[in-house]
């Protein structure tokens, strides 16, 4: 595995906020993936899978040349991150959602009905 990166980008906060990364999967290239992609399929989202799918491809993404490959079949990804709200997640995460049978963190759920999705 190449070299591990942890950006993020500065972001304008409002008071009492805090940020809250999800997604980063032991196995991807930043030094904060950590979490069990197992447990992620314990989520039961209430808003359609098409329309989380749909915010978070017209999210704005910050992408790297950093080698990053599907933990299950070695297909090649594109590494980077998205940054919605107080959420940071690595781009991979929009195609672990999109192809395994896994959902978002009720925080991220709960923030993306505040915003009007689903």
């Amino acid at each position: 595995m190449g070299k591990e990166i942890f950006c993020r980008l500065p972001q304008i906060k409002e008071e009492g906020e805090s940020d809250m990364d999800f997604g980063f999967f032991k196995g991807l290239p930043y030094k904060n993936s950590i979490e069990n992609f197992e447990d992620y399929k314990k989520y039961k989202n209430s808003i359609p899978k098409e329309a989380i799918l749909s915010h978070i491809s017209s999210l704005d993404a910050g992408l790297t040349s950093l080698p990053s490959f599907d933990m299950f079949t070695g297909e090649e990804l594109h590494a980077g991150m998205f940054w919605d709200g107080k959420f940071t997640f690595p781009y991979e995460f929009l195609h672990y959602y999109k192809n395994y049978d896994i959902g978002v963190p009720y925080e991220y759920e709960a923030y993306l009905k505040e915003i009007g999705v689903g």
